[in-house]
């Protein structure tokens, strides 16, 4: 299969090292290369300002991140009830915090979380949520919901990650993805500086048709997108950080409003979430 090279990052996050983007053009999905060992990817979120595997509220920014994170389960919740008109059984795969099952549990959800980082799962242990050990453990046709936010990009071994999660999901049963889109407005507009890149975090980069591709041979139809609309006002206020602008609240803010209105024009958001039901 022949690979094309798309573009040189750096992991302005941390690490300051530089990784290169990797297309695969059957799927149209970026690979960070070279890849990490597993064991060493650990390193790479050896961090406080991690956000999403911790509660910090230390600054303005990681405020307004734990604002907007609770805000977003309206819209969540909102999907949700689309595909749903009672409780069912949920799995959150890359479960951070604990966050979305907790959300999930008061509204009488059997859910539970798959979480590979200890901090993360640890911190949310703490909170009363539950978990499986691993996805070896999550079962046959157990789960009404199996839910990937903004996890599918982190996770090592994707393929088998998937073919696990699919034959924990019931028949008829919704899988929700949520990933960042390479091919936004707001990612082209920054280029290298992009937040969303997150390398080498994010293992690989989406594209709109990218999962298509990936899921509909394993059994998988998609049935919906959505936008994840305040995707792009966080994604650019961090990549207005990585320009090292001053008023990058405030640029971020404009610019990513002005991704939202791009994207409501050509259907091309920052995020998606894609929606599939399994169909065995």
């Amino acid at each position: 299969m022949v690979k094309h090279e798309h573009r040189v990052v750096k992991d302005l996050f941390l690490s300051k090292e530089e990784f290169l983007l990797v297309k695969d053009p059957s799927t149209n999905m970026l690979k960070t290369t070279p890849k990490p060992s597993e064991k060493s990817l650990v390193s790479y979120y050896a961090s406080t300002d991690y956000l999403s595997h911790n509660n910090s509220r230390k600054t303005l920014f990681s405020k307004i991140y734990f604002l907007a994170r609770a805000f977003a389960m309206w819209p969540k919740n909102l999907l949700i009830s689309k595909y749903f008109d009672k409780p069912n059984s949920a799995l959150d795969i890359g479960s951070g915090s604990g966050f979305f099952i907790i959300q999930l549990t008061k509204k009488k959800w059997a859910a539970k979380g798959y979480e590979p980082n200890k901090t993360a799962r640890d911190f949310a242990i703490k909170k009363g949520v539950a978990h499986v050990v691993s996805l070896e453990n999550a079962g046959s046709s157990q789960y009404g919901l199996i839910t990937f936010w903004h996890s599918l990009e982190h996770t090592y071994l994707m393929q088998d990650t998937l073919e696990k999660s699919i034959k924990a999901l019931k028949k008829n049963g919704i899988m929700m993805i949520a990933c960042p889109n390479y091919k936004s407005w707001d990612a082209k507009h920054y280029g290298s500086f992009w937040a969303a890149y997150d390398v080498p975090r994010h293992l690989r980069h989406f594209a709109p048709d990218t999962l298509i591709k990936i899921m509909e041979p394993m059994g998988m139809k998609q049935i919906n997108q959505w936008p994840l609309l305040l995707d792009a006002f966080y994604i650019s206020m961090l990549s207005e950080k990585n320009l090292k602008s001053k008023l990058w609240i405030l640029k971020g803010f404009i610019l990513g409003l002005y991704s939202n209105i791009h994207g409501f024009v050509c259907k091309n958001y920052s995020s998606h979430i894609y929606v599939f039901k399994k169909t065995f």
